[in-house]
């Protein structure tokens, strides 16, 4: 199996505006060798968004991204390898909840992640 290339998106105050407001910039991470794996598409039920349409997917990442110290909880992730622009961050896909790590792991991928974006 061979995965594919994907962008990992965490947010960083960066400054205060004129208001005193923080300023937030995205900082990015490439990992390679993720499996992707498309979920169901589902309908958002939201009366004021009667025409979304929420896309998920499944992450696999390999044993080698070792960027554990910065979880992946709140974190965004852009597909790069299926066409995601990596500098837009609101495109990107939410990272659902906390990743399962699991241990021992026979195969190269160790690390669960859910993603999901709402479109429409």
């Amino acid at each position: 199996m061979t995965g594919e290339s994907v962008c990992v998106l965490r947010r960083r105050a960066d400054g205060r505006d004129d208001m005193g407001e923080p300023v937030y910039a995205w900082d990015q991470e490439t990992v390679d060798d993720v499996l992707v794996r498309p979920l169901s598409p589902s309908d958002v039920e939201d009366p004021e968004r009667p025409d979304a349409v929420r896309a998920s997917y499944a992450l696999a990442f390999p044993k080698a991204y070792t960027a554990h110290a910065a979880p992946l909880a709140h974190a965004r992730v852009a597909l790069v390898s299926r066409g995601m622009d990596p500098s837009d961050a609101q495109a990107a896909h939410r990272v659902i909840g906390s990743p399962d790590i699991v241990r021992p792991c026979p195969t190269k991928w160790n690390m669960n992640v859910l993603v999901a974006a709402a479109d429409g």
